[in-house]
């Protein structure tokens, strides 16, 4: 009789590792909203297309893959699954920030910094407590035919499964963010972002 609590326990503090994770920030609204649905993310029509395995770089550290700078989608998808990706038994409550770097444009770096904070509070030692981690699965991209686009600005729509797992049990969740791209010198770096939250 006790496993049940035990459980509920587990799984609310994995919501709230996930809740966390997810930021206390939407950056900013689309001049034209990306889907008629606003924040949260649909199956939009468009080629779209699917990461089987998260996107990595030669940047992010070792055994990466690379990711073609050039192509918006690609830079969404290792984006997220950069942002999203945390273990809390090693990660501090800011190590996100270095993942996404590569991805990110030094004006949206400075304001993710300048919004969180490096204290591990008692969500963030309960879930290192606990175990907690949180990847990004089956991401799949997206640029809606009635996104605002320009040449060196586009809106990506971005769909995945966010697992957390514990240390007896685990959770899977749709979710997905809309990313605002900028290109510059031929590279596209996320300059903005809306969900998950």
């Amino acid at each position: 009789m006790t496993a049940m609590p035990r459980r509920a326990a587990a799984l609310c503090l994995a919501a709230l590792a996930v809740a966390v994770l997810g930021g206390c920030t939407e950056d900013e609204e689309p001049e034209a909203a990306p889907s008629s649905s606003g924040p949260s993310v649909s199956a939009a029509p468009g080629s779209g297309r699917q990461s089987a395995s998260p996107a990595g770089d030669a940047t992010a550290g070792p055994g990466a893959t690379a990711v073609d700078r050039g192509d918006p989608e690609t830079v969404a998808a290792a984006f997220v699954d950069a942002y999203v990706r945390q273990d809390w038994t090693v990660d501090g409550p800011r190590a996100y920030l270095e993942r996404i770097e590569p991805y990110a444009t030094a004006a949206y770096l400075e304001k993710l910094r300048d919004t969180s904070s490096d204290r591990c509070d008692v969500t963030c030692a309960a879930a290192k407590k606990g175990g907690v981690s949180v990847s990004a699965d089956a991401i799949e991209t997206v640029i809606p035919d009635e996104a605002p686009r320009t040449p060196t600005e586009v809106w990506v729509q971005v769909t995945y499964v966010e697992r957390t797992s514990w240390s007896n049990g685990g959770d899977g969740n749709d979710t997905g963010m809309n990313l605002k791209l900028v290109k510059s010198d031929g590279t596209w770096l996320v300059d903005a972002r809306m969900g998950s939250e």
